[in-house]
């Protein structure tokens, strides 16, 4: 069992790396002029990937990591947000106040990008803020993905940070009534979300983007979905009904194949993964998979997402000053920038996200003593 997890928690690392690898080559085809096929809808299907792959690492470590407590009182859902809160908190911090700070400077790159690329231009409140003292609290409290006028309020990627956060509220009552039933629950909350969804679309209340969690909520759920099949391998029958559920919500709600189909790869990796028998395809993709590669962009891969576009504007801004740039020039420029992000994101990692992780960790060991 040991040896098929570590592949399972490889793939769900590997997920997590590359998605941050779509999210910045999106960005840099947007803001440098690049392919199309890489300004698309791929950056929010890499998002989404990001949520699956969020969902199953929440739901399988409070499953096993005894410092939770399965949630089951009050130590246990307080070590659990502590944990949750010194993961995300401390890099995000140090970008929020960063990307106010140059908030004007860093709108003004963006209209030099859009003057040479008219067809990027976007809303500028995000860059110009109007009252950047009560926008930075709202973002610091993580509450801005509840309201519509803040969802998408500063220069920085984070609209998904607070679907991360509200997801982590809800996760501790989510996990109670799942290891009750996980089928039974999983098709109450699927529907009611979607019933949620719809009531906000009546009253005219709209997000610039999903920042609220009824909105990517099937996207957790699949990923809860694929940790609790991993974990009870042997409900077959229980386990194909959560399949099926997980499939159509992510079809219905994505209006795409895209997750489904990363879905049913997951689930494929996790039935082969934990077979005796030799499977040439798996070897294979085992050996893409499973590499130390994989496991940095997986490690850095927050520190890539959050702060990416701090240096990508002004450096496109730089560049594109000379006109637009050819496929060679693209990918030329783009390497050297995402070789700039990657050494800055592994400083942050090293320095900001790892002390943040010790330091929740050492608050939950002092309360235990």
């Amino acid at each position: 069992m040991e040896h098929t997890i570590r592949h399972d928690i490889t793939l769900l690392d590997f997920i997590r790396g590359w998605a941050a690898l779509l999210v910045f080559f999106h960005h840099a085809a947007i803001l440098g002029g690049g392919p199309s096929i890489l300004s698309g809808s791929i950056g929010h299907e890499a998002v989404n990937a990001f949520m699956l792959a969020s969902g199953f690492l929440i739901y399988f470590q409070c499953s096993i990591n005894k410092s939770y407590q399965n949630l089951s009182n009050r130590a246990g859902v307080k070590n659990f947000a502590i944990r949750r809160f010194f993961r995300i908190a401390p890099a995000y911090y140090l970008c929020l106040v960063v990307a106010l700070v140059l908030a004007e400077y860093l709108g003004q790159s963006r209209e030099a990008i859009a003057q040479v690329l008219p067809h990027t231009m976007t809303s500028m409140e995000r860059y110009y803020i109007s009252d950047p003292i009560e926008n930075f609290l709202m973002h610091v409290t993580f509450l801005f993905g509840l309201f519509p006028s803040y969802a998408f309020s500063t220069p920085l990627p984070d609209w998904s940070l607070g679907l991360e956060m509200q997801f982590y509220f809800l996760f501790p009552l989510i996990f109670i009534f799942l290891r009750k039933n996980f089928a039974l629950y999983l098709t109450i909350l699927l529907p009611l979300m979607v019933v949620v969804w719809l009531l906000t679309k009546k009253f005219g209340i709209t997000y610039q983007m999903p920042t609220l969690i009824v909105l990517k909520f099937h996207n957790f759920a699949a990923g809860m979905a694929l940790a609790h099949i991993l974990l009870n391998k042997e409900k077959v029958r229980n386990n194909l009904y959560i399949v099926v559920i997980s499939l159509v919500f992510l079809v219905i709600c994505n209006k795409n194949f895209v997750m489904a189909s990363l879905f049913l790869f997951c689930l494929w990796w996790l039935r082969v993964s934990d077979s005796t028998s030799s499977n040439p395809v798996f070897s294979s993709l085992k050996f893409v998979i499973d590499n130390k590669l994989n496991k940095f962009l997986a490690d850095i891969s927050y520190s890539v997402y959050i702060v990416h576009l701090i240096i990508m504007l002004p450096f496109f801004a730089i560049v594109l000053d000379a006109g637009t740039l050819g496929i060679i020039q693209w990918v030329l420029n783009s390497s050297i920038l995402f070789v700039l992000v990657l050494l800055v994101s592994f400083a942050m990692y090293k320095f900001v996200e790892i002390p943040g992780i010790n330091l929740g960790k050492y608050f939950i060991s002092k309360e235990k003593q």
